[in-house]
């Protein structure tokens, strides 16, 4: 179950990081440097991003990171200012230029103190960013876990002397952790955390709402809030969701087989309503879609449909529903006929 698009402004600000990644790889190729170009070229905003993210990275350039390309198979590891980023005070959501900035500050900070820090286990050892991309894609952890992430998930992992810490925003991913009792693994999304030593699970992040569906092993769900209510633990075949700024989740049997069709280039939708289909239609759209009233939002569609497929399902959908396509504001506006 992928997000929904970000703001414009979020997009931007996530390209301009992205090509500060690429454009450090040490086999970035010409054909890169083309694509930069053009990319600067395609908006006045791209290039007064990148420079102020360029400054942002170079707050951090003394600690000379390793950076290397992103192969399908092989992580990225980038500044450590990434660290920052992975601790739970981190996972509440925030605009993306000041969590880059807060980042490399505070590495710039610790640096003089990393060894330290790693001794008594409150810094990583080290720290990898996984990018998704327009595609599916399969990365190795350094620890021998394996993740699948879907399109526009970003991962950062972190790993610390005593536990493993993954931080994911927003987005799709599918875990088979290695087993490690002595290195718990944590994956922090906005607000929430999932709690495993190692087993097999999906987690869904979007705009604060959490949804882990478990298919092998055990796992725990909680808020992260103080005050949070009790954990949800899970056992295979279970769904544990959290609604946005919620510190109490609900858990219910689930066809893991219908969530995870996004690992197969599917989506299952099984009777929902529109309210719940969007968030999962919308990254795959040239042009997202928006719900007009609640009216619309209770509809419900169902089917099996090919991702690559999703624009065209999109503007069909008022030859099988009530409804109406109107473009607004770069989106696609559904309302009831």
């Amino acid at each position: 179950m992928p997000p929904s698009h970000p703001s414009d402004d979020d997009r931007v600000t996530e390209e301009a990081a992205d090509w500060c990644l690429r454009l450090q790889s040490s086999d970035v190729s010409d054909a890169d440097r083309a694509a930069f170009e053009r990319w600067c070229l395609a908006d006045p905003r791209h290039l007064a991003e990148f420079d102020a993210m360029r400054e942002i990275w170079g707050l951090s350039a003394g600690l000379r990171p390793r950076v290397t390309a992103v192969p399908a198979t092989a992580p990225i590891e980038i500044p450590v200012a990434a660290a920052a980023a992975v601790a739970p005070s981190a996972a509440v959501r925030g605009p993306a230029r000041r969590r880059w900035a807060m980042a490399a500050c505070v590495a710039a900070a610790l640096a003089v103190c990393w060894t330290v820090g790693w001794s008594f286990g409150v810094l990583p050892g080290r720290v990898d960013a996984f990018l998704g991309g327009g595609r599916h894609r399969v990365v190795q952890l350094p620890d021998g876990s394996t993740v699948e992430l879907n399109l526009h998930t970003n991962l950062f992992y972190a790993q610390f002397r005593d536990r493993r810490s993954v931080l994911m925003d927003h987005g799709e991913a599918y875990f088979a952790v290695t087993p490690d009792a002595g290195r718990p693994f944590t994956v922090f999304t906005a607000g929430h955390q999932v709690r495993v030593t190692g087993t097999k699970f999906n987690v869904w992040a979007n705009d604060g709402d959490l949804a882990v569906t478990l298919t092998e092993g055990s796992v725990t769900v909680a808020s992260s809030a103080a005050g949070g209510g009790e954990p949800l633990r899970l056992t295979p075949g279970m769904q544990g969701r959290f609604a946005r700024d919620s510190r109490f989740g609900s858990a219910a049997r689930v066809d893991p087989q219908r969530v995870l069709s996004w690992r197969e280039g599917k989506l299952m939708f099984d009777d929902i309503t529109l309210a719940e289909a969007i968030p999962l239609l919308n990254p795959y759209l040239s042009q997202p879609l928006r719900l007009a009233d609640r009216k619309v939002s209770a509809m419900r569609i169902g089917g099996v449909y090919d991702i690559a497929d999703l624009d065209r399902v999109a503007a069909s959908l008022p030859r099988v529903l009530p409804v109406t396509l109107v473009p607004k504001d770069g989106e696609l506006l559904i309302s009831a006929r």
